[in-house]
Formats: C-alpha cells, structure tokens, sequence
C-alpha cells in the first residue's frame, strides 16, 4: 500500500570528551653555580645507595565511555515546535468544493492528516463496486517524531513556513480548492490553490512559482515512502441527514431499511449530528451508499464519515 512516511532521521551520536594525561618529563639540565647541590651518602654494607627516582608512568587514561543517545521527545528537541496532543493537528492536506454532491461534499475527508501524537491518517484504497460501502476506508499508520519533523522540513523546504497568496486560474471550472494547513513554530498557515496541478496529468505539472511549489509539496507528503497501515476504528461518526421523497431516478434501486438504533433523532442530523460509533457503527458498516433508512415515516438519505482529530460538527 503506497503511503507516506517520511524517513527516520538519523540521530547524531556525540562522542564523550577523550581525557589524556601527559607523561612527566625529567629534567636532566646542570644545576646554576651558586645553586646548592644536595647530595646524600649513605654507607651501607660498603655502597653508595641508590637515589635515583622511578620514572613516571606515561600510560594515557582510559577513554570515557559513549555518551547515550537520547532520542528528541518533542518538536522543540528535534528542531519544529508542533502541537502534541491526540487531538490536534500537526499538518492536513484536503480538497474542498467543485462539483460533487452535497452527500459526497459532507462526507470529504483529508487525503493526508498528521496529529501531534505523530499518527498519520490517510484513504486506503476503495472497493470498486457500486454502490460502494457506505463508510470510507480510513488508515492510520505511526510515523513517529522523526516523521513529522522530515514533514515539516519539506514543507519548509518548498517556503510553505510563511503566508501566501495564490492565483487562480480562470479556464478551469467547476474543480476544487487543494487546502494545506500546518501548524509549527507556534502558528498556523493555511494554503488555498484552486484547481492546484489539473491539466498536467499525473506525475506532471503546468504549475509555476508558488503554485508549484505547493504541488511538489502534496506530491511528496502523500506519495513518498511506505509504511504499514491498519484500519482506523472511530470512537464518533459525524451524520448529515437528507430526507428523500422520490426514490426512482437511480441506476439501482435503492435499499430502504428501518432506522433500528433507538435514541438516536435522524431529523436532527439535518445539518450535522455526533453519533456514537457503539450505537451505529455495525448498521453504517453494514451498509452502502444507496442504503437509506426510514424513521417516524420519513426516508432519509445519510453521508456519514469517521470523526478525525480536528473536525466536529
């Protein structure tokens, strides 16, 4: 599965200091003339004793061990300050509007999402059927601190540290906003291109100056490296509720079931509405995109998605 994870940084080992003792050295000069000349004579068994001194040892200390290196624990230790927490979002890549339903424009998640407890959550790959599954294949990986600080170094490296302006071109319609939010240093700076990198084709671009900058950023934060992945389990599900009168006009018949989780009102996720995922989670996973369910008389169409640190209703 092609995903991001920025390479470990390699952590610097810093040798301890080396300590060397010198090796003592005699002096054999001559004593001055008018030094006096201390001489000691020691009759002994009929010698004269011996007053020469013992050399001193010239063998050089022991190094000092390695000092042990300690991995950064935070942004401010490896270089980036960043936010920490679960719940707060250290660097997000999404694309918002162009023409899509209002269904697919609520249920629109980040196809990159960095939290400050370095998980990364990405879109997996999706079943080729229609109609797909109702709920989104979300993936969340690890990539530790070394890979949001290599994250926030690329997006420093292509200027994307500072506030920018970027023009929009006027002979594309209907696309959408590519949107880079991340948060270093104690700020946040939010990119917005319309249209960002169409009509390039993939791997290419006709973008210039900053436009291409900013693409050659999403291009390598979500296509760089491998990692492994595992499917996200959402504690919440965020619900937008459509009521449908006219259930003919689709290419296949939709499903109607009765709404069978007690206590939950789908009148009122009219605009937007938490759902517990221990209350729904099994009936969303059981259903797909044209699974509509009726309550109180009512048939109503649901965009659901996973809730993700950073976005509520």
């Amino acid at each position: 599965m092609r995903r991001i994870h920025p390479h470990r940084a390699t952590a610097f080992l810093v040798p301890a200091a080396l300590a060397l003792t010198l090796a003592a050295c005699g002096d054999d000069t001559e004593p001055a003339a008018d030094e006096p000349i201390d001489t000691v004579t020691e009759t002994t068994t009929g010698t004269t004793a011996d007053t020469t001194e013992p050399e001193p040892s010239t063998t050089p200390a022991t190094s000092a061990p390695d000092a042990p290196t300690t991995p950064p624990t935070s942004g401010a230790d490896a270089g980036y300050e960043h936010p920490t927490s679960a719940d707060e979002v250290v660097v997000s890549i999404a694309y918002e509007g162009g023409f899509m339903t209002r269904e697919a424009t609520f249920s629109q998640l980040p196809s990159l999402l960095v939290t400050g407890d370095a998980r990364e959550f990405s879109l997996g790959p999706q079943i080729a059927i229609f109609p797909g599954p109702l709920l989104p294949n979300v993936q969340v990986a690890d990539i530790g601190e070394e890979g949001i600080q290599e994250l926030l170094a690329l997006a420093d490296e292509h200027g994307l540290l500072q506030q920018r302006e970027y023009e929009s071109p006027t002979n594309v319609a209907d696309a959408s906003d590519t949107v880079v939010t991340i948060s270093v240093n104690g700020e946040t700076y939010e990119h917005r291109a319309y249209a960002l990198g169409i009509g390039g084709g993939p791997g290419a671009t006709d973008e210039t100056g900053d436009r291409a900058e900013l693409q050659a950023f999403v291009d390598a934060a979500t296509m760089f490296g491998e990692t492994e992945t595992e499917a996200y389990e959402a504690d919440t599900y965020l619900v937008r509720s459509f009521p449908i009168d006219d259930l003919t006009g689709y290419d296949v018949e939709p499903t109607v079931l009765e709404w069978p989780v007690d206590g939950v009102d789908l009148a009122a996720a009219s605009d937007c509405l938490e759902m517990p995922a221990a209350d729904v989670g099994s009936v969303f996973a059981d259903a797909n995109q044209l699974t509509f369910f009726e309550q109180d008389a009512v048939t109503y169409q649901l965009a659901v998605k996973p809730q993700l640190p950073g976005d509520s209703c």
